[in-house]
Order: C-alpha cells, then sequence, then structure tokens
C-alpha cells in the first residue's frame, strides 16, 4: 500500500509534511542559488572545480620536485579547451606547470604561497581575460595552483548543489524531525477524536440518551459528531415508539385473554379444556413477557428487600394448576425458612414463572416439576425431561432462539429470565438434574442484615 493511502492519519500527514519540505527545500535552494551562481560567474568566471583535477594530476618526485602527469580528465579538458594552463608551486619553491602562462601572471607566480584564494579579472587576454589562484592540501604538502583559460563557471554548477553534503544534511534532518515530531503533534492534536470514541463505545441499547460531545474535537469534526448525535437521537425515538407499541399491545391483550380464561373455565372438566387452558396460559405468559421487556428497558425495576423462599413458593402454588393441567407433578423445597435478597419481587416472579412454565412446555408428559431454594441465595428448578444437550446450553438463552421448533411460544422467556438475574447481579446456569432432566440454577446474592 502506497504511503499516502495509508489509512493512518499520522502516517499520511508525515508522508506529506517530507515531500512538502523537501520540495520547498529545493525550491528555496534553486532560488538562492541562481543569483549566486550568477554572481560568481561575473566576480571569478572560471569553475574552481578544475583545481582538484590539477592537484591530481601533479605527482612528487622521488627527488621531491614536481611534475605533471596527465590523468584522463585532464586530457580530456586540454582537448576542449586550448588556452588552458596551471602553474602550481610548494613552500619550498618546486614547481609544475602546463600550457601557455600569460605574461601578465609571470609576476605573482613566486608570491602565490602569500595567497590563499584569489581571483584576478584581468590578466592581458582578450580571450581568456581571468585567472584564480587556490590553495590545495595534500598529503605530500600544501599546493598554490594558479589556472586559465579552462572550463567556466556555468549553470551546471546549480545542479551541483543539490549533491552538496550541506543541502543533502539539511534534507536528512527535516526528514528525520518530520517522522519523529508529526506523529506527536497530531496524536496530540486528535486527543480528542479519542475522546469522542471512548464516549462512542460506552453507548449501549441499555444506556440511551448518551450524545458525543463536541467540546474536545477539532471544529472540521463538529459536523460529523452532530450527524451521529442526530442518528442516535433517531434511533433513541425509534425505540422509545417500538416500546410504546410492545406496552399498548401487552395491555390490549390483557383484557380478552382474560375473559378468555374465565369463560374456558366454565367449561365442562375434560382433556380439551385442560389444553384450552394452557394454551390461554401460553397466551397471557406471553403478553406478560412483552410487559416484562418494556418495564426493564425502562428500567422501572425497584430494589426491595425479598424473602426468596417466600416469593418461590407463591410462585409455585400460582403455577401449580396450570403444571396439573398439563398433566405435570410440580413440588417446592426450601433449606431455610427465610432467605432475604435485595431485588425487584415481580421481576423474580416473572423469572420463576418462566422457568416453571419452560419445564413444563419442554419436559414432556408426566413430568416431575421440583423447584428449590438454598441457603446461599440459589434457586433451582428442575425437571425430568429429555434435558438440554450441551452444545444448546448457551444458545437457549439468546432472544427467539429454541432448541426444537414449536407452534407456541416467542423465544423470548430464557433471554428475558438471563436480564432479569443480571440485573439483580446474579448468574443462571443450565445442567443436567439428577437422574436426568434439565436443571436451572440461579444464583443471587444475600442481602446483608443492614441492606
Amino acid at each position: 500500500m502506497k504511503p499516502w493511502n495509508y489509512p493512518s492519519l499520522r502516517v499520511r500527514l508525515t508522508w506529506r509534511m517530507v515531500a512538502m519540505q523537501a520540495l520547498v527545500l529545493i525550491a528555496f535552494t534553486s532560488v538562492v542559488a541562481i543569483p549566486i551562481v550568477e554572481l560568481i560567474r561575473q566576480e571569478q568566471g572560471l569553475d574552481d572545480g578544475v583545481i582538484e583535477h590539477i592537484a591530481d594530476s601533479i605527482q612528487r618526485t622521488a627527488a621531491g620536485d614536481l611534475e605533471v602527469v596527465l590523468n584522463e580528465d585532464m586530457i580530456e579538458k586540454s582537448a576542449d579547451f586550448p588556452r588552458f594552463w596551471f602553474y602550481a608551486i610548494d613552500i619550498d619553491g618546486h614547481s609544475a606547470q602546463m600550457g601557455n602562462i600569460p605574461a601578465g601572471v609571470a609576476d605573482l607566480l613566486e608570491d602565490l604561497p602569500r595567497l590563499n584564494s584569489a581571483n584576478i579579472a584581468d590578466i592581458g587576454l582578450s580571450e581568456a581575460p581571468t585567472a584564480i589562484v587556490r590553495r590545495e592540501n595534500r598529503d605530500d604538502g600544501t599546493l598554490w595552483i594558479i589556472t586559465g583559460g579552462g572550463p567556466e563557471v556555468g549553470f551546471k554548477a546549480l545542479f551541483a548543489t543539490f549533491g552538496d553534503s550541506l543541502f543533502l544534511g539539511l534534507l536528512f534532518l527535516l526528514t528525520l524531525v518530520s517522522f519523529l515530531v508529526i506523529p506527536m503533534v497530531v496524536t496530540r492534536q486528535l486527543r480528542g477524536v479519542a475522546h469522542v470514541a471512548a464516549e462512542a463505545d460506552r453507548i449501549d441499547v441499555d444506556q440511551r440518551g448518551i450524545r458525543l460531545s463536541s467540546a474536545h474535537v477539532p471544529e472540521e469534526l463538529h459536523s460529523l459528531v452532530g450527524a451521529v448525535n442526530s442518528a442516535l437521537q433517531r434511533l433513541d425515538d425509534g425505540m422509545e415508539r417500538r416500546q410504546r407499541f410492545l406496552a399498548d399491545a401487552a395491555h390490549e391483550l390483557r383484557t380478552p385473554i382474560a375473559i378468555l380464561q374465565t369463560r374456558i373455565e366454565l367449561l365442562p372438566a375434560d382433556e380439551q379444556r385442560s389444553r384450552l387452558l394452557l394454551d390461554v396460559a401460553r397466551l397471557a405468559n406471553l403478553a406478560n413477557q412483552l410487559l416484562d421487556l418494556q418495564r426493564l428497558d425502562a428500567d422501572l425495576t425497584v430494589f426491595q428487600p425479598v424473602n426468596l423462599v417466600d416469593l418461590a413458593a407463591q410462585v409455585t402454588a400460582d403455577m401449580a394448576p396450570l403444571a396439573i393441567a398439563a398433566g405435570d407433578e410440580i413440588s417446592f423445597d426450601a433449606e431455610v425458612d427465610n432467605v432475604t435478597i435485595a431485588g425487584d419481587a415481580a421481576s423474580l416472579s416473572r423469572a420463576i414463572v418462566n422457568l416453571i412454565q419452560n419445564a413444563v412446555i419442554h419436559g414432556g408428559s408426566e413430568t416431575a416439576i421440583r423447584v428449590g431454594v438454598g441457603r446461599d441465595g440459589s434457586l433451582r428448578v428442575a425437571d425430568t425431561g429429555p434435558g438440554i444437550a450441551e452444545e444448546h446450553r448457551q444458545t437457549i438463552f439468546e432472544p427467539f432462539n429454541r432448541v426444537v421448533p414449536l407452534d407456541q411460544g416467542a423465544g423470548l422467556g430464557l433471554n428475558l429470565v438471563r436480564d432479569i438475574i443480571a440485573r439483580h447481579h446474579g448468574q443462571i446456569t443450565v445442567g443436567d438434574a439428577p437422574g436426568g432432566g434439565a436443571l436451572f440454577e440461579i444464583s443471587l446474592p444475600v442481602a446483608s442484615p443492614a441492606t
């Protein structure tokens, strides 16, 4: 993936800043170098880069004298510039020369060691009027070289500027600083975005009404935050309309269901009447489940001290006619007379009802249902039915999930039980009952005496 297409904003900004700085540096160097090269052309005339080639062509003999040994560069320059000449001398007076030295500079040759650098504008030759003097330090001593008639300063020196160590060092320094500083600056400036992301991560279906804050984000992102908040508002409005519909529908259903149940109870006692009563009970339970969902979504649970033994015994007694009508047996047992928990009695009653009704529906005919309460705040509902396979023990708590497709129910009961127990800071598990069947066990925290 190309750096400028990388998904990270820090990487894209860093690469683009490096590229921009490189372009600015090249443009600045070009603009500055042009007048400098022009000034050198006017003041110096000759390209002093030839001094290095001259020094390389001068060798020292065994006796210490200097001699000219032309290399390829010097041969090429001699061919290109027929009037090219130079004279070199060391501190001891040893000298070497090539070409025709103008008479106008002959008087300067002995005094060359007194000069470090010089540009001579008029040496008496109309075709090559300038000469330059440079000092060249070598391992075998220092040379003073004067030359003329060679290559002049041209704009190719402008391109040589970009290969200069100073230019390359500055470009490397700017690149290094960009890679170190820009990510930190961008991270600091986008800290508000991380803050908004953390706010968004806390939004949940059970915590509606939360909105993102635009106080810590750049002004350019205010429109995005506003759009997200508007979307959240629309979702909240839709959820509220759904809750009102469920509540209204459940309330409207309860009255005809109650009338229907009363009329069925007036029928002669037979098998058909028992089946009708069981079907009406399931229908009433579905309406109650819808109301329970609305209550949970609206967070209308009120926590008070509740005797779990009395609550479970009362629910078991209320559900006994339904179990008996289905041909099942139901019993209740408690280890102690009082187990106090902090909870909402209505919600916990609905959870126990759903577990018992689940045993009635899925346990089969002539099922023995046992409800028990332990001194540690546990509540168990066991049956002697076929049980629940281990691979289904996690998915049965998901909404609208049923292990065996039925023509009754909506698959909301166990999901509702799990939500109720979770709101009471408890846990629910499912396993195998002693002797076979399913065992649902609820663990609730026992309230302290102060509570």
